[in-house]
């Protein structure tokens, strides 16, 4: 009778009445796995606020590795500055470039990075420096130009709705089930 059962089993393995079930199981477990990982997938919004009312003005999708920058007359020394950042792996503000025609109050004053000169501007890449409080806190004013640049679209910081307002530069970490979808744009005001 032993030798029997062990001939049934034999037969049902052979016949590949298991390998449905087992297919069903293993897709099972893959649906799971894609699951937890889509769980756990973040998405980013660069976000530009109002610091005092909250309120948003500007926001577009990021992902980790874009950049963004940030053109000024520096207010003392009268001079064209540019600041490259950038979205970490870890989901934090890096400045990985800054561009000065001169060195002064409020402008870089350390050897860091990589140091060189292009078309008169001190250029220092690879700063990879986390930016202090993880927000770009600034005012724009109306007195000299400061942009914004995100991809392919440049906008005026030093016009509305921006200008005059203490605004936030920051980055938001969205997960998949709370992310909506949003349009990037400039807020009327």
């Amino acid at each position: 009778m032993n030798n029997n059962k062990y001939s049934r089993k034999k037969a049902l393995l052979k016949s590949g009445a298991f390998f449905p079930k087992i297919a069903i199981l293993i897709a099972f477990i893959g649906l799971i796995i894609i699951g937890v990982q889509l769980f756990h997938q973040s998405h980013y919004q660069l976000v530009i606020t109002d610091m005092n009312s909250k309120e948003v003005l500007w926001e577009s999708s990021i992902k980790i590795g874009d950049r963004f920058s940030h053109q000024y007359i520096h207010s003392v020394e009268k001079s064209p500055v540019q600041e490259i950042f950038e979205l970490s792996n870890s989901g934090e503000i890096v400045t990985m470039e800054s561009w000065t025609k001169s060195f002064g109050a409020g402008l870089p004053y350390q050897h860091q990075g990589e140091v060189s000169m292009k078309d008169g501007y001190y250029v220092m890449r690879n700063l990879n420096r986390p930016i202090h409080g993880g927000v770009l806190r600034m005012k724009p004013s109306n007195l000299y130009p400061h942009t914004f640049t995100f991809q392919d679209e440049t906008f005026h910081l030093s016009q509305k709705p921006f200008v005059k307002r203490f605004i936030e530069i920051n980055i938001q970490k969205i997960s998949w089930w709370n992310k909506e979808i949003r349009e990037g744009g400039i807020a009327d005001g």
